[in-house]
């Protein structure tokens, strides 16, 4: 038996071998898997995250492709209803698409404000910045077309708001976009959901990934767990049917959208806050490495981007909270001035914020000493890991009697419980010092 035993493990180290000295002629040569001894790491894997939400839109929007109608107009509605509540996991794959596409736009603001702050745009990693913010634009772009193609009255709605912005910036651009008619125009939103900008981000991706792509793999495993978790917590809603012949009841649009919507109801020209304010700031975004000329790279020694960093945060969340308030049929103006004004106090408080901080850290010295890093014992690292194990087990378990039920919304969050204490129990393992063999 035992012989049989080393020979089953001397195949495996021979099949494993084989795999790894032909993966090492590919690109996949260049990405490492880690496992990060403390949560530290978490900051520097958004990007990676991002990259992880970005994989689990296309692994679910595969099977949406299969049932999906995009024309005749009235049939997409009709067809994602069939995809929610016919087919099975139907449902589920919905929620996780819509969940991994916020969560892909969450995790690239995030992304995109730590380097800001961290001054790591600046040098050879200039490229990666602008590639990084051409592909946060491709983000919401391609987030937005997603939730238009439902159809229902919010996504028709929406789709008005797209029309107006397109019509400013040129009428040859509506009539590309809007077509012959809302079938036409169905189609055309389709081709740049499916086609068109996953291309484009796919691309983009290629020169924007760092030379050697590391993968948080407790973390990747957190983030999907997450995304399950959404789903059976906030599943995706259908919502009503558009109607041509009725007039459809006002929604704002989605959250990553709402900061031009407030800016569209202070009835300024649409070509200013549609166009012109969204694109001078991408543009901005692009030329902060060239911008900061700086040399010292910490935030404290750079009040000019501190300020404007720490005040485009705080404005761009007024405006979204502005957005969703007095909203009705019609939607209520909001008055310039105001904007304005918050806009001025933001800015004056950013920079009363910013000292203050300043201050009390050159009071403090400024710095701050490190302990070394934290680590467990075998013995209480075996104690966490089994009871981790105990409740994957019982979560199984529960998922599959979930399963069996019809339980959608309890499958999915079984699930997502089972990624994150996998993850954990990874983190745990790897948290441990492990021991080094005296050399022979």
């Amino acid at each position: 038996m035992a012989n049989v035993f080393r020979a089953a493990i001397e195949k495996i180290r021979e099949l494993y071998n084989w795999l790894d000295d032909r993966i090492k002629a590919t690109t996949f040569s260049g990405v490492r898997i880690t496992l990060p001894p403390t949560f530290s790491e978490i900051r520097r894997n958004l990007g990676m995250a991002t990259w992880v939400c970005f994989l689990m839109t296309g692994v679910t929007g595969l099977p949406l492709l299969l049932y999906y109608r995009p024309s005749p107009w009235d049939a997409a509605y009709d067809s994602i209803k069939h995809i929610t509540e016919d087919i099975v996991f139907g449902h589920l794959m919905r929620s996780l698409h819509y969940h991994a596409s916020n969560g892909m736009i969450i995790l690239s603001i995030v992304h995109a404000v730590y380097v800001y702050f961290k001054r790591l745009y600046k040098g050879r990693f200039d490229f990666l910045w602008v590639t990084g913010v051409i592909l946060g634009v491709s983000t919401v772009i391609v987030a937005f077309t997603g939730y238009t193609l439902i159809f229902n009255d919010r996504a028709v709605e929406a789709q008005s708001i797209m029309l107006g912005i397109t019509e400013a910036i040129h009428p040859v651009l509506k009539s590309l976009m809007a077509g012959a008619n809302i079938s036409d125009r169905a189609l055309r939103l389709y081709a740049v959901h499916v086609g068109i900008l996953p291309v484009l981000m796919v691309v983009l991706m290629l020169i924007h990934f760092p030379r050697a792509l590391r993968i948080s793999l407790p973390f990747a495993l957190g983030i999907l767990g997450a995304l399950f978790i959404a789903s059976g917590v906030y599943p995706a809603e259908l919502g009503p049917k558009f109607d041509p012949s009725l007039a459809p009841e006002f929604m704002p649009p989605e959250w990553y959208f709402l900061w031009i919507f407030s800016l569209l109801r202070t009835w300024a020209p649409v070509i200013v806050v549609g166009v012109l304010i969204p694109g001078v700031l991408m543009l901005v975004m692009m030329s902060v490495p060239w911008l900061d000329t700086g040399r010292r790279p910490k935030i404290t020694d750079r009040p000019v981007f501190a300020v404007m960093g720490i005040s485009g945060i705080v404005f761009w969340i007024y405006l979204t909270v502005r957005g969703v308030l007095g909203v009705g049929p019609p939607a209520l103006q909001i008055p310039p001035w105001e904007v304005a004004a918050a806009l001025f106090i933001t800015v004056a408080a950013s920079f009363g914020v910013f000292q203050v901080y300043r201050s009390t850290l050159k009071g403090s010295g400024g710095t701050s000493q490190r302990g070394a890093p934290r680590s467990l014992s075998w013995r209480t690292a075996a104690t966490i890991i089994l009871g981790l194990v105990s409740l994957q087990i019982t979560l199984v378990f529960g998922s599959i009697n979930a399963y069996r039920m019809g339980y959608d919304e309890f499958f999915a969050l079984d699930v997502g419980l089972i990624l994150l204490s996998l993850g954990a129990s990874i983190h745990v393992y790897s948290s441990v010092p492990q021991r080094r063999e005296a050399p022979s």
